[in-house]
């Protein structure tokens, strides 16, 4: 395998990435291998993609975005934690946005 490039993307996107090259008939291995190992045990979302996406949209950054779908938090102090990267003075305003959007892809009630 060869890196053709460097980018934040949550857990979860790297292990369907992963997985993709699996299929192909890749042989994933070292790093590879144990990151798959490691998203796998702690996936948090049913969709992730889907949260990625939306976050994106708000206008988070991709290294944000990544620990907010990793981390998946439950509460607005939670996601507070996670914006300490971003610059915007409108931070406060997306707190339940985001919160609201983490419950729709990764809790559903049962």
């Amino acid at each position: 395998m060869k890196i053709l490039g460097v980018n934040n993307i949550p857990l979860a996107l790297a292990l369907k990435k992963l997985l993709e090259c699996e299929k192909k008939g890749l042989v994933v291995k070292g790093l590879a291998k144990r990151t798959m190992e490691l998203a796998e045990a702690l996936k948090k979302c049913e969709k992730p993609e889907k949260l990625y996406e939306e976050l994106i949209k708000l206008g988070l950054s991709d290294l944000t975005t990544s620990m907010v779908v990793d981390i998946a938090p439950r509460s607005a102090d939670e996601v507070r934690i996670l914006l300490n990267f971003e610059s915007s003075s409108n931070i406060d305003n997306l707190l339940p946005q985001i919160v609201e959007l983490v419950s729709t892809y990764c809790y559903k009630s049962s």
